[in-house]
Parts: C-alpha cells; structure tokens; sequence
C-alpha cells in the first residue's frame, strides 16, 4: 500500500526516456490545449474527445514525455491502482478492512493508495482530489460527510463503492449501524442503568449519526426520555486520546453509572482515564466499546462491545469493486451487515446507593 501525498502533483513529469526539460507545459504547449486537459488525456481520457486527445499524445510522442507509469495508462487506459479513503489506517477496524480489500485485490495486480480523513471534510477532498491526478482505476470510501465528492469515480473503470454509507452513486456495503447502537444501550438499560454518557464522533459521519440514532431508540423503547438518561459527548476524532481527554472532563462535571463509546479507541481512552483516577471498571462504571477490534478482549477488563465483521467488509467490498457493480454504467449494489453485541467483563449493573 501506498499513502496519498496531500498534494500530488496532477500528473508525472516524464520518467526514463524523456528528453531533459521536457514537462507537462511543454506537451500542452505543443499540442495547443490547457495543462488540464494533458492530465485528463494521462488519467482519465474518457473525458477528452478523440481528436483532441490524439493532438495530445502525438506530442507526447514527439517530445519523448511519457514515463513508465504514464505510458501503460495511454496504452490500456488503466493505471492499476485502487484509492481507498478511510476514516484512520491507524485504527484497528480499518486496519482489517484494509487486510480484507487487499486479501482480493493482491493477486489482481492492483495496488492500493490508501489515506486517512481523520473525520476532517477538507482532508477527505484533498485526499480525493489526489487520488483523481494519480488516475486510479476505482475507489473504496468511507465518507464522512455527504457533499458527494467522490462521484466522478462512478466514471472509472472500476467505479466507486462505499465503505459504511451509501453514498447514492455507484455501489456501498455498510452495517447495521442503528441496530448495533440499540443493542448496546438495550444491554446497558436491562442492567438498570438511567445515567449514561454516550461518546460520539462528529454529527455529519454517517455512521456516528446513525449510532445516535439507535441509541435514542433503544432509550425511547424502554418508555424513558432521552434528557433524563443519556448525557452526550461529541469528540473531533475517534481516538484513544480523544476518549481520555473526553473521560477527563466527564468525570469533573458528572458521574454516569455507564459509558457507551462509538468506538473501541475511544473506549480504550476511557478505560485509561478511569483507571487513573482510581474508578472501578464496571464496578463504578460500565464501559461499551463499538467495532470488536483485536486488542479488546486482552484488556482488563476485556471490554463490552459491538462486534463488526471488518475483514468480510473489506472482502465484500473488494469483489463489488472487481464486479464492476461501483461503476455508473452498470447495475449498483448494496450490501448489509449485521452487527452483534459481544458482553465480556466491563458492564455490570449500576453501583448501589
């Protein structure tokens, strides 16, 4: 795997066999057209109309522009590189969706470009727009907010899929979010728990704002109000850190009898803090986690969560992408995972008194 540079250049500057000084200007020079349309011509000749696009690589020829890369693209029309953008490489979940994606694509001869959002809009269309001036043949995304910036990959050879969201173009695979959030405060509130703080990431993440959502109905379902129950905590990122910080700051203002994290980093950064002050995981606090990644189970305690299938995401999604199914000019897809809750060691009833 490769990682996105935050601002790639839109296309290579020749390579072995291109005469010295050569460069973009001087194709789009010669052939009379705009540096954009050399870059279309390069990664996506689709776009360019046939005679234009012959003007343009007959200079090319003729100035000995084309690099390795670049040349294979004029030739195939294909690069051979997937783009995938998810929330955190870093993060255990995605790691394994990435294992997943790759465990399909290796023996493809596909490789990946693969960047991180870290929940930040600006990030993810950089990031986007980095992977367009690298002419990927497709994309797996997770996106983050819905200005649907990832359309135009619908026009790829291998189209677009969608990583935990539908994104309305091209095809998606995603989980059951709403339902696994229910099954998490179900648990918390048949073990008599009425104080509860729920960790967030930010609104505009479509699967944070669906988590919300189960959680309010699980809380509507038991007949109790939302404003009497839930405290709520809204994090910039799903981190470790975050949830410390986030855990640092509750414990001065409040004292829930339960924690419900949107995820396991987060539940790891709350853990840590309540074991700093000295607070008793569940015995004072309960503690639920969301994803089930690797590390929870050899915690102490192994921690409550909400398991995901992560690889089998990372498989499914990959084969979409093969199938061609994230492409605008064939039949879309959409495939739903369900989640399910996993009770280990660190919830338990209320304390008492």
């Amino acid at each position: 795997m490769n990682d996105v540079p935050d601002q790639p250049d839109i296309v290579g500057e020749g390579g072995a066999g291109a005469a010295r000084g050569v460069g973009v200007r001087d194709v789009a020079r010669k052939a009379g057209v705009s540096l954009g349309t050399v870059s279309n011509v390069l990664n996506n000749p689709e776009k360019v109309g046939e005679r234009t696009r012959t003007r343009v690589e007959r200079a090319i020829r003729e100035l000995g522009f084309v690099g390795s890369r670049a040349a294979g693209q004029l030739r195939s029309r294909r690069s051979g590189l997937v783009g995938v953008v998810v929330p955190d490489v870093g993060n255990p979940y995605w790691a394994a969706v990435l294992r997943g994606v790759e465990s399909v694509l290796e023996d493809r001869d596909l490789a990946l470009i693969v960047g991180s959002t870290h929940q930040s809009p600006q990030r993810q269309e950089r990031l986007l727009r980095g992977l367009a001036s690298q002419g990927v043949d497709g994309l797996l995304v997770a996106p983050i907010d819905d200005d649907r910036q990832w359309e135009d990959f619908a026009d790829r050879f291998l189209g677009v899929v969608a990583l935990e969201s539908d994104v309305g173009v091209g095809a998606g695979i995603s989980l059951d979010n709403v339902d696994g959030a229910h099954q998490a405060i179900a648990h918390l509130l048949e073990l008599g728990h009425r104080s509860i703080c729920f960790i967030n990431g930010p609104g505009r993440v479509p699967w944070c704002a669906e988590r919300r959502v189960g959680v309010l109905a699980g809380i509507g379902e038991a007949g109790l109000n939302p404003d009497d129950v839930l405290i709520d905590v809204e994090v910039s990122d799903l981190t470790s850190a975050e949830g410390l910080r986030a855990a640092d700051d509750l414990w001065q203002s409040s004292r829930p009898t339960a924690v419900l994290c949107a995820n396991d980093l987060l539940a790891l950064g709350v853990l840590l803090s309540a074991q700093r002050r000295g607070l008793d995981v569940p015995g004072d606090v309960s503690l639920v986690g969301y994803d089930d990644v690797e590390f929870v189970e050899a915690l102490r305690p192994a921690l409550t969560t909400v398991h995901q299938p992560s690889f089998e995401v990372g498989i499914v999604a990959a084969e979409m992408l093969l199938r061609g199914s994230g492409s605008r000019h064939t039949r879309s897809e959409h495939a739903l995972l369900s989640p399910q809750l996993i009770v280990r060691q660190s919830s338990g009833p209320p304390p008492r008194g």
